[in-house]
């Protein structure tokens, strides 16, 4: 056999087998006879196989395997990510087997790149997810303790109706405040939001607001701004000419918009990433800048410092935009208002000073003045520099200072070569920094909603956005300071909020109404508490949050006194008032209240173990529904019909078409919901209650529910796809926009507008189809008046708390010894390999890691306590502790040690994870009220959870602990 190797005759021999066997295999005549059935579908064929069915060759094995039924447009609706990803779902045999990205999105227009494509590696594999281990397939009751892991499968008819006993009970009993619903942060803009705020409206229940409680709330936006989520396209990064990354890492988190940022480099911009830890963000930046944990605020003082001492800054911007030439009493800190001069002025109209009249006018554009525009009169310009400078008062003088002149003297602490000795960089580096940020054409802050989590994150961000201010980026295409805007569906709101659906025919006079803030406000307020207040009054963690040792060590007066005041005063809806009975039910739904909550174990001890009866509306076993009693498994993505919330960074709403029918016994929520109404509204008959009251001591009907639900039997158990077609008839943003041509046109389709301009979308700007979209150009282009107290980006605040804690203006303060004095910072950031905790425990994923919970510790710190690759440490503060594997990294810092978040306290040794260390302490600042932009609002205003300014120190755990 010459020329014939044993490895050629290996192969061939196999081969020539399998040729021979494979001409005797057939398909199933009944995978032969199937047909594309959906809108949209088509059917794979494979050119190689035979008329009969027969295999011709080898490859037709894997030829037909890619074989499809149909194709369906689909995305992940509630699992809080921003990216709106359009996806081609491919079914075979009522199966999801493969998901692949969709090109759907149009092009802007030719000077930007267009969003295509989108989608990451957990869209990718959710097709295993939906069918994964973890995924909840029955209703099960608990038979064991809680959390012990033992579960019986029961009927629907079983569990609604234990569920329906054990609330109608409560509700006689205890009214609404004897039961709690624990919403999460998962939200959608379909049924999955709108029928859980439903339900238990309709119930007087309280429904948690969950966006400070899992520490997204962005409040120095709200202070400086009015609007914390302020955001624009993430096509608008490419116009950027100066990109800052400022505690924030889209490449790891914002995977679908990251190519804009290397795209915006190749147009010629520069990005700087500032971030304490070496991120994959900082991989693709011209700069990477380290500061120490915490200390943001400085740095960005210090470039503001160099921008103003080298008159770099824009002053014909903040003359109008900003402000910085108000005038500010000397002897009380307060501005100088119209009531301070004439009997019966004004409080809410202020004063400038006109250097070209030499006199003093009123600023047009505060809530006082008769001018509803921020354009100053014809001749005027206010004075910048303005310092003690006298002023008749009631018959008595006093001297006045512009806001600008305060600021510029404030800024004298924060030279960079101070500040170099405050965050470690350099004072070459700052200065450079500083005066490339005021140079460019367009720059641009991406803050997001990592800088929320730190104590002093309120300073962090004012600061940020007076960096922007000054160089008059705010409103300019490619420039601001951006945390992530929303496009609001007023439809959901409608559905969420009001009994009677039929009432409105169109979007019109409905939605005007819906959205009026008196009327919002009213319905708001009847219905969601603040969740963050709320576990702090009555989930046992009012001790930690106010212990003296973990806040801010320089407060003139405990932070328990700020808390009584905004208590007694009723700042913030907290449900019943402090004292009460813990809840007997609680429901939680679209989050994992045990897993994301600071000492959780805490809430879970003082909450859930007092508990008649919890419940969890899930998708898969997560902590929360691990420690439930009666367990609601819903329908998955694939499963029904949804719409994805719509985040200002692509501004499309998209579908999430059923592909297949729901996995085994589980339920689409709206579906849960309406058998469940049905139930209480049986049992509540049965026992002759007609009403009970509400958490606000208002009447609720129960004996009627279902009907109520129902909207009077409009839309039935089996209406979800009704009630999404509703919100979008009913929605300004989504006018033409049908189920039908979303199914039509790739299964996503761009905005028809941005919606209620209110506080919480955050874009207040003009809508053109054709273009990025650019925040907040209703002030900076059409002269609008801000909605703060002085109607201008506000950088001086004067409530009382603010002066009395000295932040009426941005300033730095160090980050508290929260934890104890310990070396190390735990910093945190969200992970690559999962969005929250839905894909922590998913085997695809973890097989890209370590497949278990480790921290990130510098190589030399390590080394210092001898602690090797991979072993197993305790993380341990004075709180608490946790223990992980570590992984030793060059990119860490040798103060910080770094966890990504979302791990299940159930994958960590000895079902402890980071969170159980974390005092989460109140900033007093957090808890004002009463003072123009600053009170309380869903998703707006209260206390937000920390973690990033948290002390550790490590060491390695005994060999028989490990």
């Amino acid at each position: 056999m010459v020329g014939l190797s044993r490895r050629s005759l290996i192969f061939g021999g196999l081969g020539g087998g399998l040729a021979l066997s494979l001409r005797y295999l057939t398909r199933s005549s009944d995978e032969e006879n199937t047909t594309g059935a959906a809108t949209g579908s088509t059917r794979g064929t494979s050119s190689h196989s035979t008329k009969s069915g027969q295999y011709n060759e080898w490859q037709d094995v894997y030829r037909d395997k890619w074989q499809w039924d149909r194709i369906v447009r689909g995305t992940h609706t509630s699992a809080n990510c921003n990216s709106s990803c359009a996806w081609n779902l491919y079914v075979r045999e009522g199966i999801v087997w493969r998901e692949e990205q969709s090109a759907a999105y149009d092009i802007t227009n030719s000077e930007v790149p267009d969003f295509n494509p989108r989608g990451c590696q957990k869209g990718a594999s959710c097709s295993d997810l939906m069918t994964g281990v973890t995924r909840l397939r029955y209703p099960l009751r608990r038979v064991g303790p809680r959390g012990g892991g033992r579960w019986k499968r029961i009927s629907w008819d079983e569990a609604l109706s234990e569920v329906a006993a054990e609330l109608v009970g409560t509700l006689h009993r205890r009214g609404g405040e004897g039961a709690l619903c624990e919403l999460g942060g998962n939200f959608d803009f379909g049924t999955n939001v709108a029928s859980t705020v439903r339900f238990f409206r309709q119930l007087g229940i309280p429904v948690t607001d969950p966006t400070a409680h899992t520490g997204d709330l962005p409040l120095g936006g709200v202070m400086t701004l009015g609007a914390g989520f302020t955001g624009g396209s993430s096509d608008d990064w490419f116009r950027s000419d100066y990109l800052v990354i400022w505690a924030h890492n889209p490449v790891v988190s914002r995977i679908p918009d990251a190519h804009y940022l290397t795209e915006m480099r190749y147009r010629g911009g520069r990005v700087v990433t500032i971030t304490p830890e070496y991120c994959a963000s900082a991989v693709h930046a011209d700069y990477w800048l380290s500061p120490r944990p915490g200390t943001d605020a400085a740095l960005a003082l210090s470039a503001c410092q160099v921008i103003v001492s080298e008159g770099l800054y824009d002053g014909d911007y903040i003359r109008e935009q900003t402000d910085l030439p108000f005038l500010v009493r000397d002897d009380n800190k307060l501005f100088l208002r119209e009531s301070d001069l004439i009997p019966d002025g004004k409080d809410d109209l202020f004063a400038l000073w006109d250097e070209v009249s030499d006199a003093l006018v009123w600023a047009p554009g505060t809530p006082g003045s008769t001018q509803q525009t921020i354009v100053l009169p014809e001749g005027v310009r206010p004075a910048l520099n303005i310092e003690h400078s006298p002023i008749d008062v009631a018959g008595e003088t006093i001297t006045v200072s512009s806001v600008f002149s305060l600021l510029r003297k404030r800024l004298y602490s924060y030279t960079p070569d101070r500040v170099a000795s405050i965050t470690g960089l350099t004072s070459s580096v700052i200065q450079q920094f500083a005066r490339e940020f005021a140079n460019a054409p367009a720059a641009l802050i991406l803050s997001s909603f990592g800088g929320c989590k730190n104590y002093h994150s309120d300073l962090m961000q004012r600061s940020q956005i007076l960096l922007a201010s000054l160089t008059g980026n705010l409103g300019r295409a490619g420039g601001g300071w951006r945390s992530g805007g929303y496009i609001e569906l007023e439809g959901v709101g409608l559905v969420s909020m009001l009994d009677n659906l039929g009432l409105l025919g169109l979007v019109g006079a409905g939605v005007r109404s819906f959205v009026d803030k008196k009327a919002l406000e009213t319905e708001f307020l009847s219905t969601y508490i603040s969740s963050s207040m709320y576990h702090t009054i009555h989930g046992g963690l009012l001790d930690i949050r106010t212990a003296p040792e973990h806040g801010d060590p320089n407060l003139p007066r405990p932070v328990s006194e700020y808390l009584n005041e905004a208590l007694d005063n009723a700042h913030f809806p907290i449900g019943p008032p402090p004292g009460s009975a813990p809840p007997d039910v609680i429901v939680s739904i679209l989050g994992n209240i045990l897993r994301h909550t600071r000492m959780a174990e805490q809430v879970r001890e003082t909450l859930f173990d007092k508990a008649r009866l919890i419940v969890s509306i899930e998708l898969r076993m997560s902590e929360t529904a691990r420690y439930s009693d009666i367990i609601l498994p819903a329908a998955g993505w694939y499963e029904k019909v949804g719409l994805k919330y719509v985040a200002g960074y692509v501004p499309y709403v998209t579908l999430a078409d059923q592909a297949v029918a729901p996995l085994a016994d589980t339920k689409p929520e709206w579906e849960i919901y309406s058998l469940l109404a049905r139930q209480i509204e049986a049992q509540a008959r049965d026992r002759n209650i007609k009403t009970t009251t509400s958490f606000l001591g208002a009447d609720c009907r129960i004996d009627n529910l279902a009907e109520r639900f129902s909207d009077g039997g409009r839309f039935g158990p089996l209406d979800n796809e009704k009630v999404i077609s509703y919100i979008l008839e009913n929605s300004s943003a989504t006018q033409g926009i049908t189920l039908e041509r979303l199914r039509r046109e790739g299964g996503a389709i761009r905005v028809t507008g941005l919606g209620p301009k209110v506080p919480t979308n955050g874009m207040y700007t003009d809508y053109d189809i054709d273009q990025p979209i650019v925040p907040l150009r209703d002030f900076t282009e059409h002269k609008q008046p801000y909605p703060t107290l002085t109607g201008r980006q506000q950088f001086y605040i004067d409530h009382p708390w603010f002066i009395e804690l000295d932040e009426q203006l941005p300033g730095y303060k160090g980050p508290p010894l929260s934890g104890g004095d310990h070396p190390f910072t735990l910093t945190t950031a969200h992970t690559r390999w999962s969005i929250h905790a839905m894909w922590r425990d998913h085997p695809m994923m973890l097989r890209l890691q370590r497949g278990e919970p480790i921290i990130y510790l510098n190589s030399a710190v390590a080394s210092e306590r001898d602690i090797g690759e991979h072993e197993l440490v305790q993380v341990w503060n004075d709180v608490g502790d946790f223990s992980a594997r570590v992984a030793l990294t060059d990119t860490m810092r040798s103060d910080q040690i770094h966890i990504f978040h979302a791990w299940e306290p159930f994958q960590f040794h000895g079902g402890k994870s980071h969170q159980s260390l974390l005092p989460s302490t109140i900033k007093p600042t957090h808890l004002a009220s009463g003072y123009g932009q600053i009170h309380w609002g869903f998703s707006y205003y209260e206390p937000v959870a920390v973690d990033r300014d948290t002390r550790v120190d490590i060491r390695k755990m005994r060999q028989k602990d490990a």
